[in-house]
């Protein structure tokens, strides 16, 4: 059995050897906080942001936010009782717009019938005026195959190829078709140059800086547009009538 003496000297020799770690240990801690505050503060700030969240997502704090699900339910009950969507003050929802059906026969197609309409594609978008200054549209002709041919009084070329234009819508309107757009023109020589040529084929004004648009270079300037409206070839001088179908051909399986 120890004497109180060894018993004393025990627990000093304990406590010397205890020190040391302790004070390392507290040394260690207290640098990893010093160092880490910032990481340790902003950590704490992003778990409290996550479970605001959270709690507002789950639809705490009040009615503020409605779930899908709920608001789909309230949709179909409200139907089934015969409730329409005025009077549920529901915005009414709209069948998609459907596309154009495609003419039966393009040569009975009348722009100056149409309104410009900036919803279609393409050529279809595009709007112009006839000889006579109404307004008529690209619109009327989805779904058809579309000529575009610029011509002028002043272009020699382009009052020679008219007539080969006229006998194609002759033969291939109800096909394609054909309209023809006067260029830096004044309307009444443009009126009377169609009128020479025997062009019976729709007519207008290029007012809106169309033949740059199309990709003309210089006159005449003839373009094939597809169905769908959009811009195939821009050919830019004489074309015959064994050019026009020949392109016809290439372009539309005429």
């Amino acid at each position: 059995m120890d004497s109180p003496q060894g018993a004393r000297w025990r627990t000093q020799v304990g406590r010397w050897l205890l020190a040391p770690q302790h004070r390392y240990s507290t040394s260690r801690v207290s640098l990893f906080v010093r160092s880490q505050w910032r990481g340790i503060l902003f950590g704490l700030l992003a778990a409290y942001a996550l479970s605001a969240t959270v709690y507002l997502l789950a639809g705490g704090g009040g009615p503020a936010m409605t779930s899908l699900v709920a608001m789909e339910a309230e949709v179909e009950g409200r139907s089934a009782t015969g409730d329409s969507a005025a009077d549920a003050d529901l915005p009414l929802v709209t069948a998609p717009t459907q596309a154009a059906a495609a003419p039966t026969d393009c040569s009975s197609i009348d722009p100056a019938t149409h309104s410009e309409d900036t919803s279609l594609d393409g050529v279809h978008a595009l709007g112009f005026a006839t000889l006579d200054d109404l307004s008529a549209a690209f619109a009327g002709y989805q779904g058809c195959p579309l000529i575009v041919n610029f011509f002028a009084s002043w272009c020699v070329p382009c009052v020679a190829e008219m007539p080969d234009f006229q006998q194609f819508w002759v033969d291939h309107g109800s096909e394609v078709a054909v309209l023809g757009l006067a260029f830096q023109d004044p309307p009444e020589q443009a009126l009377a140059t169609v009128a020479d040529r025997g062009v019976t084929y729709p007519t207008g004004m290029d007012d809106r800086e169309l033949f740059v648009d199309f990709g003309g270079l210089g006159m005449p300037t003839t373009v094939f547009v597809s169905p769908q409206g959009q811009i195939l070839e821009t050919h830019s001088g004489l074309l015959t009538l064994a050019d026009i179908i020949s392109r016809a051909t290439e372009h539309y399986g005429l």
